[in-house]
């Protein structure tokens, strides 16, 4: 598994550094690693399943009371921020539900349902912003915290600081990295694309990766 692992990493810090910051790219072998004997994850099997989504966004919302800032697309970014980061230091995210890549940045496929079930339920109440087509979520229940280590809540409060101050459109356009930028709207992005690395890259790394690149036969724009 390990070396699974460390196969898949290979595989997208180098597709990583050949995109670079400034060009999108789209690798036929996005979803097909066999060369390199790893299938992209999109969903880790955790435990709670689908309510440890709907129990960190609750634990979100609480958290940001006092965010100015705070609204239903700095939810999203906040989730993904804590899952992609800790997928990519400790191989496990903290909710392990599927994203997908979305105008205003990625958001986990199932938070449309996670809401209105939450909001029929009476745990949850939108609120109108100042932000045009913007709304905040404010938490009236108590999020259930028994599937989520110590480890799991770090990574959300972290998430949670790093966006504190920004803006949605901030936030928005934090997200806008390689990640997302190697998605069309609606697909998936793979946990394994916490690995891309939005620095630029010195020139002549880009020109060998680049002739790596066309001896494989990979399409590059």
């Amino acid at each position: 598994m390990k070396e699974a692992r460390a196969n898949a990493r290979a595989f997208f810090v180098l597709s990583d550094n050949l995109v670079g910051s400034t060009a999108i790219a789209y690798f036929d072998a996005m979803n097909d690693l066999a060369d390199f004997g790893y299938k992209v994850t999109y969903e880790v099997p955790l435990p709670g399943g689908q309510a440890r989504l709907r129990e960190a966004a609750l634990y979100v919302m609480r958290r940001s009371e006092n965010s100015d800032f705070f609204g239903l697309v700095k939810l999203n970014k906040i989730l993904w921020r804590a899952d992609f980061q800790s997928y990519r230091e400790r191989f496990s995210p903290v909710t392990g539900r599927q994203y997908q890549r979305l105008q205003n940045g990625p958001a986990p496929v199932e938070m449309k349902p996670i809401l209105n079930e939450l909001i029929a339920r009476g745990d949850i109440v939108l609120r109108s912003t100042s932000v045009p087509g913007e709304q905040r979520p404010v938490a009236i229940a108590q999020p259930n915290l028994q599937h989520f280590s110590a480890y799991d809540l770090r990574y959300l409060d972290e998430a949670i600081e790093y966006y504190r101050e920004k803006t949605a459109r901030e936030a928005s356009d934090l997200s806008h990295g390689l990640a997302w930028l190697t998605r069309q709207d609606g697909d998936p992005i793979p946990y394994e694309a916490a690995y891309f690395d939005d620095r630029p890259m010195p020139n002549n790394l880009r020109l060998k990766l680049s002739q790596i690149a066309r001896e494989r036969g990979w399409r590059t724009t």
